[in-house]
């Protein structure tokens, strides 16, 4: 309320400084006009006094004609003119009809000056109130778009009223409105991705907790020998351990989808990377039996630099590599391999595992999916470490994949290929 009155002020200061400066300079072309008006006359009324002084030194008339028409003044003719007119009643302010013409120009001027004057402030005034009108049309239109976008109706701009505003502010508001639309697209989606986070946790949890609480009423019962109590303590340890994975797993997730970890790339050395990943999963590989080849020899690769989140690419390539060992056979073997292209740094990890079957490969990315085959069926997971994987790659402008020979629906082992940008 108080914002419209202050614009309804400034709107008449505006038109008041208008009128003032239109008066001015009406005024000041007015007083101009007058004075030369008035030396004109006085030109004219000396024109007459030197006419009479020379008709009073007996000059000729051709010659009179001559002065006139050449512009010649004489000062004593002017005088003895004036002297002259002045016995007929003219004094020396030149009270004569000279004079009353100058007056009556002064008042048919001033009059003019004010139509003109009141005109122009019509006119202003017209066309004030016709953009003043067009605005509030604009901004009424506005005000229905806007009530449109609060009921969800964001194409509701006409060609009329593109045609009727400025372009740059057309071009916001159908901005506005096709990023309003995403939002809520996306909280739509984060929504159902919100459920399908619900049912997958109760999902994944339910067991390792059944299998929790199953084993303290089994210690609770003294039925059991201190062997078998012994045996149950393992296994609780062991859903424990499965569940705090599980967890850690989950906060990571849920951290990254919400922004709260943040990737810092910085200019570091690939190589050393992989290096450390491989270090952090080299027990359980020789627990198994399981060698590690790294087949990147070459001196470019080995000094490659590019920008990447040190800690963060390393656990990406870590999820990899544990998968790797949990689902290959003892005493096998995973490439590594690493090769530089034009955009990208493509990393390989081979294994002789159980490999992928070609229907699951588009779903192993996804939160929680585990695959269908029974050794992945027997084997500790919870199907977070892959889309973990992915989420902090594409994070860096990388990605994942599987690599699956062409024409062939499973093979032994398995491909992935990681994928960063060199710069």
């Amino acid at each position: 309320m108080k914002k419209g009155r202050k614009e309804k002020n400034k709107h008449r200061f505006y038109l008041l400084v208008y009128m003032l400066v239109l008066l001015v300079v009406f005024l000041m072309a007015w007083g101009i006009q007058v004075r030369m008006h008035k030396k004109q006359e006085m030109k004219n009324v000396n024109m007459v006094y030197q006419m009479m002084g020379e008709l009073q030194k007996s000059v000729s008339y051709e010659q009179i004609a001559a002065d006139m028409m050449k512009g010649n003044v004489d000062q004593d003719a002017i005088k003895e003119g004036f002297l002259v007119l002045e016995e007929y009643g003219y004094d020396e302010d030149y009270n004569s009809i000279f004079v009353d013409r100058t007056k009556k120009y002064a008042k048919k001027l001033a009059m003019l000056y004010l139509v003109l004057y009141l005109f122009f402030l019509l006119l202003f005034y017209s066309i004030y109130k016709i953009v003043k009108g067009n605005r509030e049309r604009e901004l009424r239109d506005l005000e229905k778009i806007l009530e449109q976008f609060y009921d969800g109706k964001y194409d509701s701009i006409t060609e009329d009223f593109r045609e009727k505003t400025e372009d740059y502010i057309y071009m916001r508001l159908e901005s506005l409105g096709h990023k309003i639309a995403l939002n809520e697209q996306r909280i739509e989606r984060e929504k159902e991705d919100t459920k399908a986070l619900v049912s997958d946790l109760s999902h994944q949890l339910k067991t390792p907790v059944a299998s929790i609480k199953m084993c303290f009423q089994l210690l609770e019962d003294n039925a059991f020998t201190s062997e078998e109590k012994k045996e149950f303590l393992s296994r609780l340890g062991e859903q424990i351990t499965h569940l705090e994975g599980m967890v850690a797993a989950l906060v990571n997730i849920s951290r990254m989808e919400k922004g709260m970890i943040e990737i810092h790339k910085e200019m570091a050395n690939i190589f050393d990377t992989l290096v450390q990943a491989v270090n952090q999963v080299y027990v359980k590989a020789e627990e198994k039996g399981i060698e590690i080849v790294v087949d990147s020899q070459e001196a470019e690769i080995q000094n490659l630099s590019l920008p990447h989140d040190v800690k963060w690419t390393k656990e990406a390539i870590v999820n990899v590599l544990e998968n790797a060992i949990k689902y290959s056979p003892a005493d096998s073997c995973i490439w590594i391999k690493m090769k530089k292209q034009i955009h990208f740094l493509r990393i390989e990890i081979k294994d002789e595992g159980i490999g992928i079957k070609k229907e699951e490969i588009n779903r192993i990315f996804q939160r929680f999916f585990r695959g269908k085959h029974e050794v992945v069926k027997q084997a500790e997971g919870s199907g977070i470490g892959l889309y973990l994987t992915r989420k902090i790659l594409e994070e860096q402008g990388g990605n994942i994949i599987v690599v699956i020979p062409i024409g062939k629906k499973e093979t032994k082992g398995s491909t992935f290929a990681i994928m960063l940008p060199l710069k």
